[in-house]
């Protein structure tokens, strides 16, 4: 007997359903590629469907008997239909997967090249959004939307990661080991703080890390708490983001109702975005979001601050990084916080929409105040400081106090003479010029 998950699984296919209770070879191929992503299962299954009872009129079992040369021809004619009738390149090309899916199951691999005709891709004019109106969308998102728009706006992170296609996994507590949840408080000592990805919730089906800046950190405390008020019961393994209280939700995807306490799935991760994107008054699609972490981060690395691998790594793209976080089974401390900084600087130059990062504004203004005592604020705003780590900050302490204890005991100085404004800036006097391109300055008393 089918477990109740199987169930679960086949329920919002029944369109096509005859052919799984028709085929059982076809049947196992679709439990099969469920097991590896039920997103790539639903959509070849659909496809197949498709092909098989509208466009073409023939039985899986039919498709899986065809040797090479048959196969090619049969997909070569179904790609020429679904040309005419106006269907997408990319769509198109998951047709293919499909099928080339289904034929391999049954032992014939096609490896020629399937020529389709590109469409032009509406996305590619796309507007990235700014991060003022990013803001805009916080403020007409409620906090559970919050929570899943700066988890995509900020840590780059996939829909699917925030809940899977039934709802039966997704980001848990146990995914941000950094968050302290205690006496109905939460609390983040480090930040930003770091967001694990396993295995089972990564597109590539291979763990990676990324981080959630103070902004992000912000929403999920307050939401956290807000539902531990509630009455939850919060533990390692509860989801990030929950089914609504209040309005638990029927999922277009799921014949079963959701339930408070579960994780959300990924329609209803896209469909609460969407909306809150439509209230701003936005026509963007969810995913915008995440070419908006994509974009703003890209500035960070053409500033030198963000080592390209790693962007990629945040956003779960297989890479070099990915290749050392698999050999190693995870990335060692030093790594780890090398990634925080990064991040850090990026995100509060790049990400973070005008609510800002509350936590860093405040050390920022410590960090200046300490630094006004042996530096201008010219020199000051030139140094960046929001963006270095506190061992910087007291190493620049550290230099200038030792760079004006020794000058104090200096009659003169001799400098180039394009660099007397700056020392003239510091309280040096300028006494006369040596006549080849070098000035003498004293202290000032």
């Amino acid at each position: 007997m089918a477990s109740e998950k199987g169930r679960r699984k086949e329920r919002g296919v029944s369109k096509y359903s005859h052919l799984l209770e028709s085929d059982p070879t076809f049947r196992a191929w679709y439990a099969n590629v469920l097991r590896a992503s039920h997103n790539t299962g639903s959509h070849y299954f659909l496809r197949m469907g498709r092909i098989c009872d509208e466009l073409c009129r023939v039985t899986p079992k039919e498709i899986g008997a065809m040797n090479k040369t048959e196969l090619m021809t049969f997909v070569s004619t179904a790609v020429s239909d679904l040309e005419e009738k106006g269907v997408s390149g990319v769509t198109i090309h998951s047709y293919v997967k499909a099928v080339k899916s289904w034929a391999r199951f049954n032992g014939t691999k096609l490896d020629e090249r399937i020529n389709i005709r590109e469409s032009e891709n509406s996305y590619l004019e796309e507007v990235v959004p700014r991060p003022e109106q990013v803001q805009s969308l916080f403020d007409h998102a409620s906090l559970r939307v919050k929570v899943a728009v700066s988890l995509m706006a900020f840590s780059g992170l996939r829909p699917a990661t925030i809940g899977d296609a039934l709802g039966l996994d997704g980001l848990r507590v146990k995914d941000l080991p950094e968050m302290e949840v205690e006496d109905g408080k939460v609390a983040f000592p480090k930040i930003p703080t770091l967001i694990t990805v396993r295995k089972k919730i990564s597109k590539i089906r291979k763990p990676y890390d990324t981080f959630a800046p103070a902004q992000a950190c912000e929403y999920i405390r307050q939401y956290i708490e807000d539902r531990i008020r509630s009455g939850e019961a919060l533990t390692p393994e509860s989801a990030i983001i929950t089914v609504d209280k209040y309005n638990a939700v029927k999922d277009r995807r799921c014949s079963f109702k959701k339930e408070y306490g579960q994780h959300v799935t990924t329609t209803n991760v896209r469909d609460l975005i969407r909306a809150a994107i439509r209230d701003a008054g936005f026509s963007w699609r969810p995913y915008v979001l995440r070419r908006y972490f994509d974009t703003r981060m890209m500035l960070g690395e053409a500033d030198g601050l963000i080592i390209p691998d790693w962007r990629s790594f945040w956003m779960g793209h297989a890479g070099n990084i990915e290749f050392v976080y698999t050999l190693r089974k995870g990335l060692d401390e030093e790594t780890i916080e090398k990634m925080r900084n990064a991040y850090l600087k990026g995100a509060n130059r790049y990400l973070c929409t005008s609510e800002g990062a509350h936590e860093e504004d405040i050390v920022t203004k410590i960090r200046k105040q300490l630094l006004l005592t042996v530096h201008t604020p010219e020199e000051i705003e030139k140094l960046h400081v929001d963006e270095k780590t506190d061992e910087e900050v007291i190493g620049l302490l550290r230099q200038r106090l030792i760079e004006v204890t020794f000058n104090r005991g200096l009659k003169q100085k001799v400098v180039r003479a394009s660099e007397v404004d700056e020392w003239l800036s510091k309280g040096w006097t300028w006494k006369g010029n040596l006549g080849d391109g070098r000035a003498v300055l004293e202290p000032a008393d």
